[in-house]
């Protein structure tokens, strides 16, 4: 109840105190919107007194102007024919030029007025009028190589934000007609073309030397060229080489040469072009300043002067290096490599670099050109490792449609020849290769780089280590292969083991003395191979090769002869029982228990086979003891008769 009261007795006095905050808050915000009202009158007075002010000021402008140029209800052109030889009109145009960049600024704040349209033909004609003086001003002052009066000039453009119509007006005055007489239809050899670019230079500091000295950074101090001497610059925003000297000297010379361009003979349009890099090298050299360089290299005039030329080059290697692969496999004489394709590839890539054909400028599109180019032969490979099971087939059959006398066996085996002797030739030319490729890098490409001051050459060094491993690692295959081909081809002959049986049992031959004459057959694929390849690969990998080989052999071989020695194994047991359930008496061929049986004169022959064969690898400069299956076939073949001999 206390509560309740206390809170009856404070609500009257605090909803009075909200009612009269209220009141004042309402009072406050009156007042704010008549300050704000009047503030905003005031404002826009404010507003149209500067309109006003300004107005004022641009008339003003106008009538000194007119007054100083002393432009009247005269055209504009009748006024301008004011002598200028006056020393003095240079320092009136200049004040008029001042003048005349305060109305512009003036008109800029006061843009769409009826009074600035109404004056508008009146400031047309003061800008012809001042344009034209000043024109005929840096005429006088560039034909009489008056410095101070030349300064004057470039900084009354300057002041009224003309200075390209300054730079045209010397392109047109000075530029074309000097191009005009040192650049002719009649110097297209590669005498005249250098003595045309050497004139072209001396004229920068004849007839530019003036206009360097006040804009320039790093101006020419005398006529002599190459005398540089750095001095702060003057007047800024010109840069007459830039803009008013190479842009004429582009146009004059596309006009006039453009035969210089034409690709032709290849040696020739190298030796204009590289006279072509010498003469901008110059050029850019009375630049004088880096900022000046950019400003030139990013100019249209010079971007479209660099790629008139065509640089057959790229072009010719390009499509020599693809005419290679329409026949990759036709060998070359007399030369490192010996198949086409990796002749063309080292020609190519040596070419590119070589002191005739090279152009320090670009590098970078050779460099690209020499991966290209790796690339391209990688992708090849690629091709070739993808068709090794059938490799050489098609263009066989073609090539023996004809021929009906041959056997399937036979056309395998000329498959065989053909298709190994190509791979080998490849992996000879890849092992010549990838030394060169790293050796041309190393000595050639990296000393052409480093005169461009790069600081990448790890990249470089990534870039020509993997080209190179990609192509290396299709090797592995491409050995793989050729082993397994020639190690076919041997195997072919173990087939011969399996008759040795069938001349002992039950033909009463005499004891065998000698091997068979299969087992010299064995080899004689791999003779073929080490006389005729050899000398295509290293000693090393041919040893490493007949090593694999042989292995492949003894496998194949110590199978077929365990094979053949279970089969005798079995047959001999089964003619014992048979034996036993017949008759006590010996059987067939077997003679008496002393005899020598035909199971005997089979085993005797195999170890003869074995023993020649193990001599055989042993004349290949690869000792059987390193053939674990050789080793193997040895000892199981004397086992046998061992264990023969002991039963008997």
């Amino acid at each position: 109840v206390g509560l309740d009261k206390a809170i009856s007795n404070i609500s009257t006095p605090l909803e009075q105190i909200k009612a009269e905050v209220g009141s004042v808050k309402e009072c406050i915000g009156q007042a704010m919107n008549g300050i704000n009202r009047k503030l905003k009158k005031r404002a826009e007075l404010r507003e149209k007194k500067s309109r006003l002010q300004r107005l004022l000021n641009i008339s003003d402008s106008v009538d000194k102007i007119e007054n100083l140029l002393q432009i009247t209800s005269t055209p504009p052109q009748v006024a301008a024919s004011t002598p200028s030889d006056d020393e003095n009109y240079g320092h009136l145009i200049e004040r008029v030029a001042i003048e005349f960049n305060q109305l512009l600024f003036n008109l800029n704040q006061s843009k769409g007025l009826p009074f600035v349209q109404k004056v508008q033909p009146r400031i047309d004609a003061i800008s012809k009028t001042l344009k034209s003086s000043l024109d005929r001003l840096f005429e006088e002052a560039v034909g009489t190589g008056q410095t101070d009066a030349l300064a004057r000039c470039l900084r009354t453009y300057a002041a009224i934000d003309k200075i390209q119509e300054a730079e045209s007006l010397f392109r047109s005055m000075v530029v074309k007609p000097q191009m005009n007489g040192i650049i002719r239809n009649d110097m297209s050899d590669i005498d005249a073309l250098q003595a045309m670019y050497q004139k072209i230079i001396d004229f920068i500091p004849n007839h530019c030397d003036h206009l360097l000295e006040l804009t320039a950074e790093t101006t020419l101090t005398d006529g002599s060229r190459g005398s540089i001497a750095t001095s702060g610059s003057k007047i800024r925003g010109y840069d007459f080489l830039v803009h008013s000297v190479f842009p004429e000297i582009v146009s004059c010379i596309e006009i006039r040469l453009p035969s210089i361009f034409a690709p032709g003979n290849p040696d020739i349009f190298h030796q204009k072009f590289t006279a072509t890099l010498a003469f901008i090298a110059k050029f850019e050299y009375h630049c004088c300043s880096q900022s000046s360089i950019l400003r030139l290299r990013s100019q249209n005039s010079y971007k479209q002067f660099i790629s008139k030329w065509n640089l057959p080059v790229f072009k010719d290697i390009g499509e020599l290096m693809e005419s290679s692969y329409t026949n990759p496999f036709s060998t070359v004489s007399d030369k490192m490599y010996i198949l086409n394709v990796t002749n063309t590839l080292w020609s190519c890539i040596s070419r590119c670099w070589s002191d005739d054909v090279f152009l320090l400028n670009l590098t970078h599109l050779f460099w690209k050109l020499t991966l290209q180019l790796l690339s391209r032969f990688s992708t090849w490979l690629a091709n070739i490792e993808g068709n090794l099971p059938n490799f050489g087939l098609e263009e066989h059959i073609k090539g023996s449609s004809s021929d009906t006398n041959k056997t399937p066996r036979d056309n395998k085996s000329d498959i065989i020849l053909s298709d190994t002797t190509n791979v080998i030739n490849l992996i000879g030319d890849i092992d010549v290769l990838i030394p060169m490729a790293k050796k041309l890098y190393k000595d050639t490409i990296l000393s052409h780089i480093k005169k461009l001051q790069c600081d990448s050459f790890h990249l470089l060094d990534d870039g020509i280590k993997e080209a190179c491993d990609t192509i290396e690692s299709f090797l592995p295959k491409f050995e793989t292969h050729v082993i397994t081909q020639v190690a076919d081809s041997c195997k072919q002959h173990l087939d011969a083991a399996n008759s040795v049986p069938r001349q002992y049992r039950r033909t009463n031959r005499e004891m065998p003395s000698k091997c068979s004459t299969y087992v010299h057959a064995i080899f004689i694929p791999l003779k073929v191979f080490i006389s005729e390849k050899s000398d295509h690969i290293s000693n090393n990998k041919c040893k490493e090769w007949v090593t694999k080989i042989l292995r492949i052999v003894s496998d194949k071989y110590f199978n077929i002869i365990n094979d053949i020695l279970t089969s005798v194994e079995k047959t001999r047991d089964s003619l014992m029982k048979l034996k036993k359930k017949i008759t006590s008496a010996p059987i067939g061929s077997s003679g008496s228990s002393t005899s020598v049986s035909d199971e005997d004169k089979i085993r005797l022959q195999l170890q003869l086979d074995v023993l020649e064969f193990a001599n055989e690898i042993e004349k290949f400069s690869a000792s059987s003891r390193s053939l674990p299956a050789c080793q193997q076939l040895i000892a199981l073949v004397q086992s046998t008769n061992k264990s023969n001999i002991s039963e008997t």
